[in-house]
């Protein structure tokens, strides 16, 4: 899916960008707003889109003065599924946050990092995921073995991208190497599970 544009999973037009850009916010916007927010599109085009949905009822359009402000009206039947689809980066969040509690062999952290963090992916970007095995838990182990493809599978059907995940070892937060890939990841991404700061405290040795 395009995390950019979440409505594109069911539209591919500018209504469902519209939408998106009202159903996260609680005030109204001119055409001209929403045409300077979606940073795309012609000016007509959105006004024609937002005009659209006024007919639908979906949303609202408002007089004031000169102005038409639209807004989404959250009375209309529609208007939860909408906000849903608005926010599938936040349930696919919450989503691997229940995969992991659910895990026989949980891991050391895992963090949701990359494009699809930084809610920026598109269709064809990878949904880039990184492990941290810990200790006590063998790399060969089959349970472990089993919930990264796992993982790797249900994450790929509940979003369409690829999801990639890059494991490592608890005792190798001590390298160089993995200690840079690791604190970038922790920089820019999403906790999922785990201690941020005790994954911090961990890298390089506790440098």
């Amino acid at each position: 899916m395009d995390f950019r544009h979440p409505m594109r999973v069911v539209t591919p037009t500018l209504d469902g960008d519209v939408l998106a850009l009202l159903a996260g916010a609680d005030e109204g916007f001119s055409g001209r707003q929403l045409h300077r927010m979606l940073g795309h599109g012609s000016e007509p085009g959105v006004r024609k889109a937002v005009e659209r949905l006024v007919v639908q009822g979906v949303v609202l359009r408002q007089e004031v003065g000169r102005a038409k402000l639209y807004r989404l009206n959250r009375q209309h039947i529609a208007a939860a599924h909408i906000e849903g689809l608005a926010r599938l980066r936040a349930d696919l969040v919450d989503r691997l946050r229940a995969a992991f509690e659910s895990w026989e062999e949980a891991p050391f952290a895992a963090i949701l990092f990359g494009s699809v963090a930084h809610g920026e992916a598109t269709a064809g970007s990878d949904l880039d995921l990184l492990l941290v095995r810990r200790r006590a838990v063998d790399e060969d182990s089959p349970v472990w073995l089993e919930q990264l493809a796992s993982l790797e599978r249900e994450a790929t059907e509940w979003t369409g991208n690829d999801a990639r995940v890059l494991e490592y070892g608890e005792e190798d937060l001590a390298v160089r190497g993995v200690a840079a890939v690791v604190d970038e990841a922790i920089a820019d991404g999403i906790e999922l599970f785990g201690s941020r700061r005790r994954l911090r405290r961990s890298i390089g040795g506790g440098r």
